[in-house]
């Protein structure tokens, strides 16, 4: 075949290889989208992790994001006397990543309609839009179980995460976006923001004047640490957790049912976050540093990990946390061109390494919590940090 020919031809067959413009995703998504997808959610009534509306509503979105030529796969986790999945629809790009996420369970009398399945019929049409489309990383588009029971679903799949090594740039947890009932709630999403996600939220907040015909601002607050991108964070990824400004008075009750929804509102939060999630997607990453050991969520005596920190319970604050007795050996591991990496003990510098692998003896006195941080300096200066409870001796 003639090489124009094939060329021609292929351009007309083939989905776009290259990002498309944020406008020209968003403007694809409209309310009768929306409504079909939540429609359908409501469908299956209560939603309770575990039982069978819920693995009924679960098969439901798998067969959806198959239709959207996506690859998909079913993460089965256990935990607390609970057992179900999350469905992950996987658009490829490099060997970053980015998560956008919902959860499909229910308490064990709600419907479910705004928590959360808006934000299920957002993670699903913003799916459907970028599908045919491809970005500079790898998105997951994730529906997760088990969150009103204890956030089982994401705590697991954030581990799992970490411990195969995946390099998640950023986490966005879409739970209730389907509520407005006042002028200034129906112009208006909160981001609710952990210190290793504020630089998403600035993003989210100049995605948001920059295509302000969406008609959407963003009020950044502090985090709270009882959602599904919370995981990650403490498994040192960078996350936030999008929902609507208004009060939801409704919320894990019968009433939060469909007739409740604003559906105007829910179709400009859900054209706003595709327009973040395309801005993260295609942010270019100069370098990259983690730290490889110690292990976060591992308990260590004299830098040998014996056994894994787990926690049932999130507000505990022991999910991803690392306890050492004795010295450990700080490592960090670079992407791109990498000068040098600085370690630092609660923002105070320690050690200075500029050849890899870049590493550090901890010789310093510690007792208690403390963080550990890295920095990698190049064309850009990349950083990672791990929260630690260490009982560690001064050693020259």
């Amino acid at each position: 075949m003639n090489l124009k020919v094939f060329l021609a031809i292929s351009i007309i067959l083939l989905p776009s290889i290259l990002p498309a413009e944020a406008d020209e995703i968003y403007e694809k998504i409209n309310e009768e989208m929306l409504e079909y997808y939540l429609k359908k959610i409501c469908e299956f009534g209560v939603r309770y992790t575990g039982r069978s509306a819920c693995a009924d509503a679960e098969e439901w979105v798998y067969n959806e994001f198959l239709s959207m030529g996506l690859e998909v796969e079913k993460f089965k986790w256990e935990m607390g006397g609970f057992e179900d999945n999350n469905v992950i629809a996987t658009l490829r790009g490099d060997e970053y990543s980015v998560i956008i996420g919902a959860h499909i369970d229910t308490t064990e009398t709600s419907p479910g309609a705004d928590d959360d399945g808006s934000g299920v019929a957002g993670v699903l049409a913003i799916a459907r839009v970028m599908s045919n489309h491809r970005f500079m990383h790898t998105i997951h588009f994730v529906v997760y179980s088990g969150e009103e029971v204890g956030a089982y679903g994401s705590y697991l799949h954030a581990k799992y995460s970490y411990e195969k090594g995946e390099k998640i740039i950023a986490v966005i947890n879409v739970d209730m976006i389907g509520y407005a009932n006042t002028s200034k709630g129906g112009n208006y999403i909160r981001c609710f923001t952990p210190e290793r996600g504020r630089w998403i939220a600035d993003l989210a907040s100049d995605v948001a004047e920059n295509y302000e015909k969406i008609g959407i601002g963003v009020e950044i607050v502090p985090n709270y640490p009882g959602a599904d991108h919370q995981a990650y964070v403490d498994y040192g990824y960078d996350g936030v957790f999008f929902a609507h400004y208004d009060g939801y008075p409704y919320g894990h009750s019968p009433e939060d049912s469909i007739d409740k929804i604003n559906f105007t509102y829910l179709t400009k939060a859900t054209k706003f976050l595709a327009c973040l999630l395309e801005e993260v997607a295609s942010k270019k990453i100069s370098n990259y540093v983690s730290i490889r050991e110690p292990r976060e969520g591992y308990f260590y005596v004299f830098g040998r990990a014996l056994f894994p920190v787990m926690a049932k319970n999130w507000f505990s604050r022991a999910r991803g946390l690392t306890i050492a007795i004795g010295r450990v050996n700080i490592v960090a591991e670079t992407d791109g061109n990498v000068e040098k990496v600085i370690f630092a003990v609660d923002e105070r510098m320690w050690y200075w390494d500029y050849s890899p692998p870049y590493e550090w003896k901890l010789n310093v006195l510690l007792v208690g919590k403390h963080e550990i941080e890295v920095y990698a300096y190049g064309e850009e200066i990349s950083r990672d940090e791990m929260d630690i409870i260490i009982f560690s001796p001064y050693i020259r």
